[in-house]
């Protein structure tokens, strides 16, 4: 239970002021952290109202505070919010100064009721909530000031700011931020700040499994942003001449910091490190840069030369990339370290297949394959003849990608079989929809038990049909083999796309990196130092397989971590992490009366026409013409949450 002085979150008033403690009603449910780590949070105002822990907080200088923040963010597209919020401010800075008079109470009051009412997007409508909640509830600290004439001290307080497309992003990207910045066709501002937490905006742009567009906030009104859409564009308005190349040029001069893997994870890493002025080698195994971005994700949905323009404008900072090296084999972290550098992040991904309990999978036969070596083997040029019948075992997205490639190389009839049902498959929806839209058969519920073989050939696979039971660890419902269910499944060619693990062999003997049950790498889960001193990790390596954007984020944290264990030998939260930690905890979805926003129709990119698609592998999705992204970008309610924050 919290015990608050006062509260109006979410519209839900408690209000304890003038009884004792132990007579205070209790603030159920509030979603308030009102302690961390032996502080206590005094106060906390945003989007949803105010909640007041400890009554020696001024209110009304908190109101100030937060109001301006607020007007700092305020993007000026419509009078009634930029100017409302603009008047706001003044009148409470004189309130505030000593200077107020009994009118601009009332005339406060009357300026946030206007904006949210009439403000066209949804960051002022909110914006003013804690505005009238403290005229409503607290007019009497607004008549001493006033009455009294007197200015009152300012407190210093903690602000946040955020957005629910923003907290569920991994790289915590400014992502209204952005959008505005495209809407006012203003791309190479939006590329510079993309680029601030996202050094691959061409790659995840297109690959993105977009955890922001399942928090956008018009998903309640008509349908969500195509927020991963709108960001290729300025990446691609790039890349075709509309803007000059970006040729930042690492500082330099710093201390040397080893990066093992080109992927995602070690290319952000690598990318913020430079840009601290860290000389920087990355250290990779294949032969160009991107990791599983490059061998795992068919070219119809990352061509290469974006991952390659991409890692050029890394390397552009400075990086050396030595590549066909391998660790373990070429050289080790023992090596490393007597070369001179002062930290090594491993960010080696998650290469390999995950063993197959499928019977007979081991015995060879022509026909099986692992989903990730089929992927990495078309990726580079392999040759594939294709087949009449294949069928693909996993729910993922790499089992989708296999599906959709094996369309394009020309084979007959492409099944993903997949032991749980649609609701539970972890694919991204849109390649899911696209794979059937290209021929692909789904049969859910059903997993092969047995590969069938004539010779040394495959020839189908033996299958169980299964029901689900209660929820497993994964937090979807556990698949159960129905008896009796077994089914025979023609085919030439089987492929198992059930998962992915890390190859850490290279890391083995004479280190004290440790390895988990999992076959991941451990490490302090602030930090990300390893059990060596000095020897950083993140990415898939140590989480198992994930995404793209959580991979950026993992190097966008190394870097940070990397940077204050070289300059003060260690690596420890300060108080203002474990904050900013708290604060990521808010669940920022439910608002109190929002604004009526009009719908409008979400815009989606072109696409090859079916025929097209499924002749080569030419990029599906086009890119947004101007016109559309403009039409898109101006849907966004720049879903902005001011946090201000009154601590011990």
């Amino acid at each position: 239970m919290n015990k608050v002085v006062f509260s109006s979150w979410a519209d839900s008033i408690i209000d304890n002021r003038g009884l004792e403690a132990d007579k205070y009603k209790d603030a159920e449910n509030l979603g308030i952290p009102l302690e961390y780590d032996k502080h206590q949070i005094k106060a906390f105002m945003s989007w949803n109202g105010v909640v007041l822990a400890d009554g020696s907080v001024n209110i009304i200088d908190m109101l100030n505070a937060y109001i301006k923040e607020v007007a700092r963010l305020s993007c000026g597209q419509c009078s009634v919010g930029y100017l409302g919020i603009k008047a706001i401010k003044a009148i409470l800075g004189k309130i505030t100064g000593g200077a107020g008079a009994e009118s601009d109470v009332q005339s406060l009051k009357r300026l946030a009721a206007n904006v949210k009412e009439n403000t066209r997007c949804d960051f002022c409508a909110s914006a003013v909530t804690p505005v009238l909640d403290t005229i409503n509830y607290f007019s009497d600290e607004f008549d001493k000031l006033i009455t009294g004439k007197g200015s009152i001290p300012q407190s210093s307080y903690v602000t946040r700011v955020t957005a629910p497309c923003m907290a569920a992003c991994p790289a915590h990207q400014d992502i209204p931020g952005y959008i505005e910045l495209i809407k006012n066709h203003r791309y190479e501002d939006a590329l510079n700040l993309i680029r601030e937490t996202n050094c691959l905006p061409g790659v995840t742009g297109r690959a993105c499994v977009a955890f922001c567009e399942a928090k956008c906030v018009r998903s309640d009104i008509d349908s969500p942003l195509a927020i991963r859409a709108l960001k290729r564009f300025p990446a691609d308005y790039e890349t075709n001449g509309g803007i000059e190349a970006a040729r930042e040029k690492g500082k330099g001069g710093g201390a040397k910091v080893a990066v093992i893997g080109a992927g995602p994870a070690g290319l952000a890493a690598s990318y913020n490190l430079a840009r601290m002025g860290y000389k920087v080698t990355i250290y990779d195994e294949q032969s160009s840069g991107g990791g599983m971005a490059l061998v795992g994700i068919p070219s119809y949905r990352l061509p290469k030369n974006v991952l390659d323009n991409e890692v050029d404008i890394i390397k552009n900072l400075g990086i050396e990339i030595k590549y066909n090296i391998r660790i373990g084999r070429d050289i080790t972290l023992k090596e490393l370290n007597a070369e001179g550098y002062r930290a090594i992040f491993i960010a080696s991904g998650a290469h390999l297949d995950r063993e197959s309990d499928v019977e007979d999978w081991g015995k060879g036969y022509e026909g099986v394959m692992e989903g990730v070596e089929f992927l990495r083997g078309v990726n580079l040029g392999q040759k594939v003849a294709p087949r009449d019948k294949v069928i693909i075992i996993g729910g993922g997205n790499v089992a989708v990608d296999c599906a959709r490639t094996c369309v394009r190389l020309g084979f007959k009839d492409v099944t993903i079989v997949y032991r749980r049902s649609r609701a539970e498959m972890p694919g991204r929806k849109e390649e899911i929809s696209a794979a059937e839209q290209e021929g692909v058969k789904l049969q859910f519920l059903a997993v092969p038990r047995k590969v069938l073989a004539r010779g040394n050939s495959v020839v189908g696979a033996e299958c169980i049909r299964m029901e689900l039971g209660e929820p497993d660890a994964s937090g979807r419902r556990r698949p159960l083999p129905v008896s009796g269910s077994e089914f025979v499944i023609e085919a030439d060619m089987v492929i198992s796309a059930i998962g992915e693990m890390p190859d850490l062999s290279g890391l083995t003997g004479g280190s004290c990196v440790n390895i988990s049950k999992q076959g991941t790498i451990e490490v302090d889960d602030y930090s990300m130092q390893t059990g060596e001193p000095g020897v950083f990790s993140g990415g898939d390596c140590v989480t198992g397989p994930a995404t793209l954007v959580e991979a950026v984020a993992a190097g966008n944290k190394a870097a940070k971590n990397i940077d204050e264990y070289i300059k003060s030998g260690s690596c420890k939260p300060s108080d203002m992490d474990k904050l900013a930690t708290v604060l990521n905890g808010i669940e920022l979805g439910e608002q109190r009366g929002m604004s009526v926003i009009a719908q409008r129709q979400r815009q989606s990119p072109p696409e090859l026409k079916m025929a097209d698609r499924m002749r080569d592998f030419s990029e599906a999705e086009q890119c947004f013409t101007p016109g559309a992204v403009a039409q898109e970008a101006g849907r966004c309610l720049r879903c902005y949450r001011v946090m201000v924050v009154a601590q011990t």
